[in-house]
């Protein structure tokens, strides 16, 4: 028997194979790097949704545990809206496809709603529904009950809740009283209530005094990072959010889940301020998520209009902003602190 022997030569099918396996090594982990490894399988549809508040938390927090068991960094979504993605099932699709695990689903109609929520209790935790001026403020009475009833079905946020001209003209005194009476409400229920505010100074102003009028109503403000028109508020941005994190313990910010602009030669003033004009998330809006982590959760931006556009851009929101985070970070913006907010507790690891 011999010892020593010479290395035997590869044939070129072998050298072919072992460069095949090396590019599909490459390949994957070009993926992963990319932000576009692909989900896990969504977990089994549940049976119902059940009456009980503990069970229906502890439905949801299996579905976030069945990602987070396979190495995979859920997402709790607070802000579908069904009138923009008006099929569950197609949103199903697209939730599985970006790697969603729950979305807090609202729409116009209280059946529609519903309904969804029937057919997926596992993935889509009910709000209230989506809520205009005319309804909140021009009839709160009637808004109230509705509340009630909605609340009393298993929903568990208020809205989103559609502000604004809160210092304008005539509207503004009973706008401003009819959101006082909401938070308040908001505050004894200990729900969190959703708000759709564009970033106009005067209505900032307003929407501060709320808060500090009201310290235990928990708000989410949406959209934050992007600005519906360039001109709305000049002052607008990471440091103003900052300032009113430290301002006001009872405010988080819900970031905008918006594509970057295209690159350009051009520099223009930007409406999606998350990114620069190279497409990159900026340092300092990084800076100003990780110093305040505990003020900032994701909640996608209304308009995707399809499956297929909402599970683009949730995927591009996980590779150009959660991925530019803070790993601490990471965790607290995709699921942790929206899970705060809605079930009243703290995620347990």
């Amino acid at each position: 028997m011999r010892l020593l022997q010479r290395p035997r030569v590869p044939t070129a099918f072998g050298l072919w194979l072992r460069l095949a396996l090396l590019a599909l090594a490459l390949l994957l982990w070009g993926l992963m790097a990319m932000g576009c490894a692909m989900p896990p399988s969504p977990p089994a549809r549940a049976d119902g949704l059940p009456e009980a508040r503990a069970a229906r938390l502890a439905l949801y927090e299996k579905t976030l545990r069945h990602y987070l068991e396979r190495g995979w960094l859920p997402f709790l979504d607070l802000g579908v809206s069904l009138a923009d993605l008006k099929d569950p099932d197609r949103l199903i699709e697209g939730m599985d496809a970006a790697g969603v695990a729950l979305a807090a689903v609202s729409a116009p109609d209280e059946d529609a709603l519903w309904e969804a929520v029937r057919r997926h209790p596992g993935r889509l935790v009910p709000l209230t529904g989506e809520a205009p001026a005319e309804a909140w403020a021009g009839r709160p009475a009637e808004f109230r009950e509705g509340l009630e009833r909605r609340l009393g079905r298993g929903a568990l946020g208020i809205g989103p809740i559609r502000a604004g001209r809160l210092a304008e003209g005539e509207e503004s005194r009973p706008r401003l009283e009819a959101l006082a009476a909401l938070l308040a409400f908001a505050a004894g229920r200990r729900i969190p209530v959703v708000l759709d505010l564009p970033p106009a100074d005067p209505d900032v102003g307003r929407l501060e005094k709320l808060l500090a009028d009201h310290p235990a109503a928990q708000v989410v403000w949406t959209g934050a990072g992007h600005l519906p028109r360039r001109e709305m508020n000049p002052g607008y941005g990471h440091a103003l959010l900052r300032a009113l994190s430290l301002r006001h313990a009872n405010l988080s910010f819900a970031l905008s889940t918006l594509q970057p602009p295209e690159a350009s030669p051009v520099i223009r003033p930007q409406r999606n301020l998350l990114y620069d004009p190279g497409g990159r998330f900026t340092l300092e809006w990084g800076a100003v998520i990780d110093s305040r982590v505990g003020h900032f959760l994701t909640g996608s931006s209304p308009g995707a209009g399809s499956a297929a556009a909402y599970a683009a851009r949730m995927k591009a929101y996980r590779r150009l902003a959660i991925e530019s985070l803070a790993p601490a970070s990471r965790p607290r913006v995709a699921y942790q602190n929206a899970w705060r907010l809605l079930a009243g507790e703290d995620w347990k690891e």
